[in-house]
């Protein structure tokens, strides 16, 4: 009786454990069949294409290049940069500007001397450099007109020199209808005028 009792009880033991490591790897145990699962979610949301990049000056200098050794004191040759937005910092704002004048009188039309002049700002800086403090426009990736526009640059003098900046742009790389509009509304002193062949002369106050 006691014998037939003890064989019974390890079968029903070796039994227990057969199905408890069954159990075990069903559910995952370290190198059983994990079985299929199911896809994690997928997102929907908006792809990120990057920062935005800022448009710039189509030219980083005078569509008319102001070239007398004279005038560079007030407009050094470097590319020109967005201003900083410091007004407190400045103390003159220079405007150079070189062209040629045509005379039409009589059958023919002949070209007088270039004209070279540096002029300070008297009027209408505080509103230029509001204007040109502004950021530019996010470029845009669409076809833009081909024009080699004027970036209307300004040469801003503080005490650590003097620097070029440029007007604010649009998406395209053009100065805005604002900065346009700041930089034609100034008012003038002429600093100093050279012409080809001649000695330069003192200026006088213009608009």
């Amino acid at each position: 009786m006691g014998r037939g009792v003890g064989a019974g009880l390890r079968i029903v033991v070796a039994l227990a454990s057969t199905l408890s490591v069954a159990g075990c790897a069903a559910a995952g145990s370290p190198g059983g069949d994990p079985g299929p699962t199911s896809p994690g979610p997928t997102s929907t949301g908006p792809t990120s294409t990057g920062p935005t990049t800022s448009a710039g000056p189509v030219l980083p200098r005078p569509l008319t290049p102001v070239t007398a050794r004279e005038l560079r004191e007030y407009c050094p040759a470097v590319d020109a940069q967005h201003f900083d937005g410091e007004t407190a910092a400045v103390l003159d704002i220079y405007l150079c500007s070189a062209s040629d004048i045509l005379s039409t009188n009589g059958a023919g039309s002949d070209a007088l001397p270039d004209v070279q002049r540096a002029s300070r700002v008297i009027a209408g800086g505080d509103e230029l450099l509001a204007a040109y403090s502004v950021p530019n426009a996010a470029a845009t990736a669409d076809a833009c007109i081909q024009l080699a526009a004027d970036p209307l640059i300004v040469w801003v003098n503080t005490i650590g020199g003097v620097t070029p900046v440029y007007a604010p742009v649009d998406e395209c790389g053009f100065p805005t209808r604002a900065a346009t509009e700041a930089f034609n509304g100034v008012e003038l002193e002429t600093i100093l005028e050279t012409r080809a062949g001649g000695q330069p002369v003192p200026g006088e106050p213009s608009n």
